[in-house]
């Protein structure tokens, strides 16, 4: 068993306050036994493991927040001259050292950090994220699905970190949607730069940002009486309030549509053409 993941593992003795379980090379490691009380001798069980104070290893049944080399947005509950303490679900608390902070941090805020093994052998977290993650590396594709957590915003965008294992960024003028940091976004590599890093973006393909779009304009249409005041000459903010895009994929929808003789533009409104909707257009 390694310090820091949930992992399986079987009871293989007991005792009157707790059960005894295979650690393997950690050695035998006790659980309360009012973690697990209807749990007897051969049974498996899922345990996180963490050092204590001493560096001695703790199982226990309770799933943390995050694990270890996983990021996650955590609260900071207290700071002491160690550093600061967040709650990441388990009852003693993760420090992220001073040396590990990038920033000030405040009670009741919250920090995107890694966890990572320390040289004592005991978890902790960093906000440093760039000094533990790459910005350059191989497996990923060009629209590729992954997972991105905001961490960071810059003069360009959002720093976003790739499904835990690097770096990306995130243009404030490719992103149409609410987003903050602390956020886990389902996102896409949208481009593999020539000098190795990453570009992220919120949306899929055009192709398919168009396909889901008229299916949205649809149906928004018929929510609303057949009529939609967002045309093809409204402003890119209220196109981007409404349905999340850019103008470019608005229009180029709406032009899917119109050809399909499924809504007609006018000056200052869409509708619904009677034959797509069972809803009484005014």
């Amino acid at each position: 068993m390694q310090i820091g993941y949930s992992q399986q593992t079987r009871i293989i003795d007991s005792s009157h306050d707790s059960l005894i379980l295979d650690g393997g090379g950690l050695g035998p490691l006790h659980l309360p036994r009012s973690e697990a009380d209807q749990a007897v001798i051969g049974d498996r069980l899922i345990v996180f493991v963490y050092a204590d104070a001493k560096g001695q290893p703790v199982p226990t049944c309770k799933k943390p927040l995050v694990e270890r080399d996983q990021c996650a947005s955590l609260e900071v509950v207290s700071i002491t001259h160690a550093g600061a303490f967040l709650d990441w679900g388990l009852e003693k608390n993760l420090l992220l050292p001073f040396a590990e902070q990038r920033r000030p941090l405040q009670v009741g805020h919250h920090e995107c950090v890694l966890v990572y093994l320390d040289n004592s052998g005991r978890l902790a977290a960093s906000s440093r994220l760039d000094h533990h993650l790459p910005e350059i590396v191989d497996g990923y594709s060009p629209w590729q699905e992954a997972t991105l957590l905001i961490y960071q915003r810059t003069e360009l965008g959002f720093k976003a970190v790739v499904d835990n294992r690097c770096i990306g960024l995130l243009y404030s003028n490719e992103i149409y949607k609410p987003v903050r940091v602390g956020q886990r976004h389902t996102g896409f590599i949208k481009r593999l730069r020539n000098d190795g890093r990453i570009d992220l973006a919120l949306q899929p393909p055009s192709i398919q940002v168009k396909s889901e779009l008229s299916e949205r304009i649809l149906t928004y249409l018929r929510e609303n009486n057949g009529v939609c005041s967002i045309h093809d000459k409204s402003t890119p903010e209220d196109i981007k309030t409404i349905f999340q895009v850019s103008k470019k994929n608005y229009k180029k929808a709406l032009s899917t549509l119109y050809k399909q003789r499924k809504i007609t533009i006018e000056p200052d409104r869409i509708r619904l053409n009677s034959t797509s909707s069972d809803a009484d257009i005014p």
